[in-house]
């Protein structure tokens, strides 16, 4: 079982991913992460990112150019 603090440090990691996601988004299409993605994919791609080793900015990148490509 998670404690309090890990689940706040979860929480925290979430909202941080949603919003680089989407500001990269933003930058490269003029539209966030919502027009593009629903929020099962997001979380899917949020637990890609937390057992994968690259940065937020990183991870981010590579899942707007996937998505439109």
């Amino acid at each position: 079982m998670k404690t309090p603090n890990e689940i706040k440090q979860l929480s925290n990691t979430r909202t941080l991913f949603i919003e680089t996601l989407s500001q990269q988004f933003i930058a490269l299409t003029g539209c966030g992460v919502y027009v593009y993605l629903n929020p099962v994919d997001i979380n899917g791609l949020f637990s890609q990112y937390l057992s994968d080793t690259l940065s937020i900015d990183t991870f981010a990148r590579q899942c707007v150019k996937n998505v439109l490509e």
